[in-house]
């Protein structure tokens, strides 16, 4: 029995050591240290926010590690559905596998992007400024998880620019 579970934990561990989740993690660990600068900028420690944010964070990595082991119950793979050729491309680039677990990595990753790119916007990390006036734009039409009006922040750094 011991064996058995050892086989179970191996093969679990393989199956999590893939792009995507390696993709997730990295996002979330950017997106926190991201956060925390943003936070030591505007001197705005809020354990609430903080809290919300490490239970998403911590429930986006629990419910991907369920996901794998879904996978590996079910053994779907959507890669199945494309053309040969479609999946010889994508396994150069080591992605053999589609699962619903890897599905929900890419919404994952793009929803920790989002706020990537919000807090780089907000420490004013070096943007080319049209980009940072497009990004402010749109991030302003797509998110609502602050309070904070991205479009006026970026807009008053630019006005600072041009004064000094």
């Amino acid at each position: 029995m011991i064996f058995a579970n050892m086989s179970f934990m191996a093969q679990f561990l393989a199956a999590c050591d893939n792009i995507f989740v390696k993709g997730v993690v990295l996002a979330i660990a950017m997106d926190t240290f991201l956060g925390c600068l943003r936070a030591a900028k505007y001197h705005k420690w809020n354990s609430s926010v903080g809290i919300d944010g490490g239970i998403r964070k911590a429930g986006m990595l629990v419910s991907v590690l369920f996901l794998v082991m879904v996978d590996m119950l079910l053994h779907f793979n959507a890669l199945s559905l494309c053309g040969k050729d479609m999946q010889m491309m994508l396994a150069q680039g080591g992605i053999t596998n589609l699962g619903v677990a890897e599905f929900f990595c890419i919404v994952y990753i793009m929803y920790e992007a989002t706020s990537i790119l919000k807090n780089m916007l907000l420490c004013d990390l070096p943007v080319p400024a049209g980009l940072k006036d497009k990004l402010a734009h749109w991030l302003a039409e797509m998110t609502e998880e602050t309070k904070v009006d991205i479009v006026a922040v970026v807009e008053e750094e630019n006005k600072k620019r041009g004064a000094t």
